[in-house]
């Protein structure tokens, strides 16, 4: 068990940081008595002066020991309850005593310079998230028209693919701000699965897959646009790992509309299935034979988080692989329906 830190606004380390002056002036006290019984004062002159003397050194140091004790007990409180702790100054009065009113000053401007600097970073990865987005809007145009005039299959797979790859990177530039994007609405999940089925039909005729959809007309709350990439990041990896059948089909839950997306590929390995959804994570699919960038199952579980809904994964190795994603109950988004 970890022994517990000492609280340096306690009294001992106050006493040990006075020491020099406690220690000085008993030594002026000590003087004082003697240079008064050499006088042959009063003994009762004597003992009434001593007890005026260390009742004024208690009464300053206590007085002293108070109003540091709870601006540094405030300092401390304060900071170990932030969850942002350059947020402190706000938490806090102005000190009344001079290296208190020293050191709030010192953090003040700490302070101004960080918000300074998060300020000029957040403007400039905001500059370049929006440049991204407009290079990537620009590059979608000659994608779409190469699909349009490509006549061999091959062709038309590897224009998909690069289609798939900048889409993936509009996403993930989105993601750290996905809440500004999306418009939550109820959707009936036929809609964006057509979406995605008719984006990869010509590569499920070419490989002949058995696509296959089931109790799809449950309407659920969510973004349309958001979901079809979600469900076309999952789809592309059924298509891409063998899977000659994919079926999508949805049930009640609970309450809770559940959306499956089952295949019967290769399977992943049950050592790389707790980290699918890690960023960058490719697992021995992605290693060997299909190369992976392991962005879109990250990309993916961002957006159902950001989102409300519940992204989850079963697999078992040369046999099958289900992603369900739950969505949750209409009252989470507090819609009024009209």
């Amino acid at each position: 068990m970890k022994p517990q830190a000492e609280n340096p606004a306690s009294l001992k380390h106050y006493l040990r940081d006075k020491l020099f002056v406690i220690v000085l002036a008993f030594g002026m006290l000590g003087v004082l008595v003697l240079f008064l019984l050499a006088l042959k004062s009063n003994f009762i002159f004597v003992f009434l002066i001593t007890i005026f003397w260390l009742g004024f050194l208690i009464m300053i140091l206590t007085w002293d020991y108070l109003r540091r004790h709870k601006f540094y007990q405030d300092l401390l409180g304060n900071l170990e309850n932030l969850d942002q702790a350059y947020l402190i100054l706000e938490t806090l009065e102005s000190p009344t005593f001079y290296d208190g009113e020293i050191l709030h000053q010192v953090l003040y401007r700490i302070n101004k310079s960080m918000i300074e600097n998060v300020r000029n970073y957040q403007s400039a990865s905001r500059e370049f998230q929006d440049y991204v987005e407009m290079w990537i809007h620009e590059v979608k145009t000659p994608l779409a028209t190469l699909s349009l005039i490509a006549r061999e299959p091959k062709v038309l797979a590897q224009v998909k693919r690069l289609d798939d790859y900048v889409e993936q990177i509009l996403y993930f530039a989105r993601a750290e701000n996905a809440e500004r994007d999306y418009l939550i609405q109820k959707v009936c999940l036929e809609k964006p699965v057509d979406k995605v089925a008719n984006r990869n039909l010509e590569i499920i005729r070419a490989k002949q897959i058995d696509f296959v959809v089931k109790d799809l007309h449950q309407e659920v709350y969510t973004d349309s646009k958001w979901l079809e990439f979600i469900i076309n990041q999952i789809l592309n990896n059924s298509i891409k790992y063998g899977s000659t059948k994919i079926e999508l089909s949805a049930k009640v839950i609970g309450g809770q509309v559940t959306l499956s997306i089952t295949d019967d590929g290769c399977g992943i390995d049950a050592k790389d299935l707790p980290r699918v959804f890690d960023k960058s994570f490719t697992g021995e699919n992605g290693r060997i034979g299909n190369k992976s960038t392991g962005m879109g199952l990250y990309i993916a579980k961002i957006l159902c988080d950001k989102l409300g809904h519940q992204i989850t994964i079963a697999s078992q190795k040369d046999q099958y692989t289900s992603v369900k994603i739950t969505f949750t109950k209409p009252e989470y988004y507090k819609v009024l329906e009209s």
